[in-house]
């Protein structure tokens, strides 16, 4: 008589036991909501070795207006901003509201730091006509698409978009004499300031560049860009007030990176938050550590 009031205790204990974790996690979940944090998953190896895909990360979201230089960051694409599906990326930010960014063929200097370019940065290139069947056969051959290739109207030359990586496979390919009629086109330097909010900024080529897509959005999309110029209303004007703040991030994987080097500025409404705790890593070393 006694075994069955022992296992319906035994089972009792253990359904408090259940309610009280469940009680728990719920709890925590609230509060975690409560105080701006959530939970995220890293799904790219962009900052390796800072953070390893796969990680799950606490993103303190309070914090996404309040940012700092060097703060690890996840953000929205500006280039997705109305698809419900995009992504989240995960960067580093380097160049806050206000900061200028020398810009060169190498790279970036921003406030003293250099920063490399990424290698899957695209640049353009201008080969000779003469060359353009064997070229053709080059790209086929080591898989390498054909992006923005144009012919001069005169039928001199041919302009196309590479990464330097693949300018240095085609290279290897090229006979001397081919490598010769074929060339990168130098950007030149320049510098551009991170668009501050309420500040006006004069607009000249290269600042219209940087902050095309930053001006479309701010503008609904009524903005209009013709000979690199800025017309709004129909009317051309060479300044513009910017409604919110900007950002400029790096990524510390620059061979797995998606960052400012190919998406611009980042408006301050498409960041989620500071990745600030690493609660689970496959590397027990990583677990329950702060992000820096």
């Amino acid at each position: 008589m006694k075994v069955p009031t022992m296992k319906a205790g035994f089972l009792k204990k253990k359904e408090v036991k259940t309610a009280a974790l469940c009680a728990g996690i719920l709890l925590a979940v609230l509060c975690v909501r409560a105080f701006g944090i959530g939970s995220y998953r890293i799904s790219t190896a962009s900052m390796e070795n800072t953070l390893h895909k796969g990680d799950y990360v606490l993103v303190n979201k309070l914090t996404a207006q309040h940012l700092k230089h060097n703060q690890i960051i996840l953000f929205l694409s500006p280039l997705m901003k109305d698809r419900d599906d995009a992504p989240l990326l995960v960067s580093r930010c380097v160049a806050l509201p206000g900061d200028t960014i020398q810009v060169s063929d190498a790279g970036y200097s921003i406030n003293g730091a250099f920063y490399p370019r990424s290698p899957n940065s695209l640049s353009s290139y201008t080969l000779s006509a003469a060359i353009k069947q064997p070229f053709g056969e080059v790209l086929q051959r080591l898989n390498i698409p054909l992006r923005d290739m144009k012919d001069d109207p005169a039928g001199i030359s041919i302009t196309l978009s590479l990464t330097s990586f693949e300018e240095y496979r085609i290279r290897e390919e090229l006979s001397e004499q081919m490598n010769r009629q074929f060339v990168r086109e130098e950007t030149g330097n320049y510098r551009f300031i991170v668009p501050r909010k309420g500040e006006v900024y004069r607009l000249n080529e290269t600042f219209i560049t940087a902050c095309r897509e930053a001006i479309r959005m701010e503008t609904g999309g009524t903005a209009e860009f013709r000979n690199r110029k800025l017309f709004l209303d129909g009317k051309e004007t060479n300044r513009f007030r910017f409604g919110q703040d900007y950002y400029w991030v790096l990524s510390d994987n620059i061979n797995e990176a998606i960052d400012s080097r190919h998406l611009g500025f980042i408006p301050a409404s498409h960041i989620i938050g500071k990745a600030w705790f690493c609660w689970y890593s496959k590397d027990n070393k990583r677990r329950f550590k702060p992000i820096h």
